[in-house]
């Protein structure tokens, strides 16, 4: 706080000197002489007085200047307590950014055309998705992109099982300037190990090396990492035996780490992130409020509507712009339509194509989504570089027991928690073929799939398809192909997510509650946190896909996985077939 400007004032003194002056007269001593002849008198005429002219009247005096008013003392400037950085996550060849700002109680980011704004004051998170015009609010403590909880049917849970979690922190005593802050190297490594009859049977072994450092007590992020809430009814949860090694102290607030998981198949996936500017000033509060204009979404599936209206004009768009996909030698591109749904049973068939893109993407292939139908797109997909056009149909679903089971979504929020559940046996089946540009078909096939075909269990393989439309909206058609080159280790393409279960795990580890809101962890990424809550949305989203879900209806979207998996096969092994033989 600056202290106000003090002026000084300037005296002027006059000071008179009156001097006087005066003479005494001598008298002189003489001897006596004759008296002199007495002279005439002279007679002296006295001076005249000096004839002085009439006064003239006096000019009034000058006015003294008026005193200027003191000015009031400048204001305080506001502390800086703001705090505003940009992230760049790296994912193999892959860089995305992001922004965050914070500000008090709230806190937002930015993911390309994504606005996430954590509103702790008002207990909620709002999700904003700005070239659709609409945002999406979701309370503190409920499931994301999903309802409350109903009344649901009673499932025996599975009976709970242990999982060691031991997390080891070691200082590494390096220290470098960073943003005007001391940095601290630390090394961290966590050990995920399932007894046997866990509910989560998955293995994982985590090692971070990164950079932290001691935020200022005035640009302090505001309350907890993240909010775990109550899994649903019969879902199996584990009991977690955390045994931490080493000062948690120590990891502060990351600038740059890097971050290897390695799970059971052995292959390591690396994700690093490094914080390239970061800066501690005022920001305007509107850019924590929801903007003017904007419509708001009842639920997760109006949001994805939303996304899905604005992605396809955006690949419409792209379409019809005269420039060529930038394609990998050797890697044939694969334009996929709308998957087209000839049951009975409702569908997202806008995500299923994403579903199919992301496994065709899966098999090293490239593959992107085509706007239109395959009349309006053969002549467009040619010219802009495509080899083949592919188009699915679903054509028939089977339940065993039709009207039984719990909703699609109850079920993916299941399984996605490490649960699992009773389920009515499906089948799927689709048709697929694929059309070279001159429209003939280079294959014809009808594929199957099962309910239970997919390993849910981990939530990889959901996390493979989520985020695919909102990817689409981010990136647009032509980053397809390079974003989802390796989905299953990149989860969905979204490098900036790590593992979404690495923050829990770690929060877990290092003693943080799994339920209710707690005091921020050291060491967590919030960048991370915060996407791995666009994650869950789009785990959300892509669920119920296909069925009745939360009407009692069965859920396809297994067998119907499976379907769409074993079409991605089927269409790679037929592409692999006509390349030619390396020597």
């Amino acid at each position: 706080m600056t202290s106000p400007v003090t002026r000084s004032s300037l005296i002027s003194a006059v000071l008179s000197l009156v001097l006087a002056f005066g003479v005494s007269p001598l008298a002189a001593q003489t001897a006596p002489k004759p008296a002199p002849k007495p002279a005439a008198p002279q007679t002296k005429t006295p001076p005249k007085a000096p004839v002085r002219p009439p006064a003239r009247p006096s000019a009034p005096a000058a006015a003294a200047p008026a005193a200027k008013p003191a000015e009031p003392p400048a204001p305080p400037k506001p502390v800086a307590q703001d705090l505003r950085m940009k992230t760049v996550y790296s994912t193999g060849p892959q860089r995305t950014e992001s922004l965050m700002f914070t500000k008090g109680m709230r806190e937002r980011y930015e993911f390309a055309d994504t606005i996430l704004l954590r509103q702790h004051d008002l207990k909620r998170t709002v999700q904003i998705i700005r070239s659709a015009n609409t945002y999406l609010v979701v309370p503190d403590g409920s499931v994301p992109g999903l309802p409350a909880p109903a009344a649901a049917p009673a499932v025996p849970p599975q009976k709970p099982g242990v999982v060691t979690v031991t997390t080891t922190i070691t200082d590494t005593g390096e220290r470098k300037p960073l943003f005007g802050m001391e940095a601290r190297h630390v090394r961290t490594i966590i050990d995920k190990q399932p007894a046997p009859g866990a509910c989560d049977p998955s293995k994982q072994h985590i090692e971070m090396d990164g950079w932290y450092v001691d935020l200022p007590p005035t640009a302090q992020l505001p309350g907890a990492q993240q909010t775990v809430t109550q899994p649903p009814s019969g879902v199996c949860i584990d009991d977690i035996k955390a045994t931490q090694n080493g000062d948690a102290k120590a990891l502060g607030f990351p600038v740059a780490y890097s971050t290897t998981i390695t799970g059971e198949d052995g292959k390591p996936n690396v994700v690093s992130m490094e914080i390239t500017e970061l800066e501690i000033s005022n920001l305007d509060a509107s850019l924590f409020d929801i903007p003017p204009g904007f419509t708001e979404a009842g639920n997760i599936g109006a949001l994805s509507k939303a996304i899905s209206d604005a992605s396809e004009a955006k690949l419409t768009q792209e379409l019809a712009a005269p420039t060529q996909v930038t394609k990998t030698p050797g890697v044939p591109l694969v334009g996929v339509l709308e998957v087209a749904n000839k049951t009975s049973q409702q569908a997202d068939t806008r995500a299923l194509r994403a579903r199919l893109v992301a496994e065709l993407n899966d098999m090293k292939l490239a593959a992107a989504p085509l706007p239109g139908s395959q009349a309006d797109v053969m002549q467009q997909a040619a010219a802009h570089g495509f080899d083949y056009v592919l188009v699915a149909e679903v054509t028939e679903l089977k339940a065993s027991k039709p009207g039984g089971g719990i909703g699609g979504a109850l079920k993916a929020a299941s399984k996605l928690a490490g649960g699992g559940t009773a389920q009515d046996p499906t089948e799927a089946t689709v048709s697929i073929k694929l059309l070279q540009p001159d429209g003939k078909a280079r294959l014809s096939s009808n594929v199957k799939g099962k309910n239970g075909g997919l390993d849910l269990k981990s939530g990889l393989s959901i996390a493979k398809f989520a985020g695919t439309m909102y990817m689409n909206m981010m990136t647009g058609r032509l980053m397809m192909n390079a974003l989802n080159q390796s989905m299953a280790g990149n989860l969905g393409g979204m490098g900036m997510l790590g593992n979404p279960a690495l923050a829990q795990m770690q929060a877990r580890s290092l003693g943080a509650g799994i339920a209710g809101a707690g005091p921020r962890m050291p060491g967590l990424d919030p960048t991370a946190g915060a996407a791995s809550f666009l994650m869950q949305q789009a785990m959300a989203s892509n669920t119920g896909l296909i069925g009745a879900p939360g009407q009692g209806g069965p859920s396809f979207d297994d067998s119907l996985g499976e379907a769409l998996e074993n079409a991605a096969k089927s269409i790679a092994d037929n592409l692999k077939k006509a390349q030619p033989q390396k020597k």
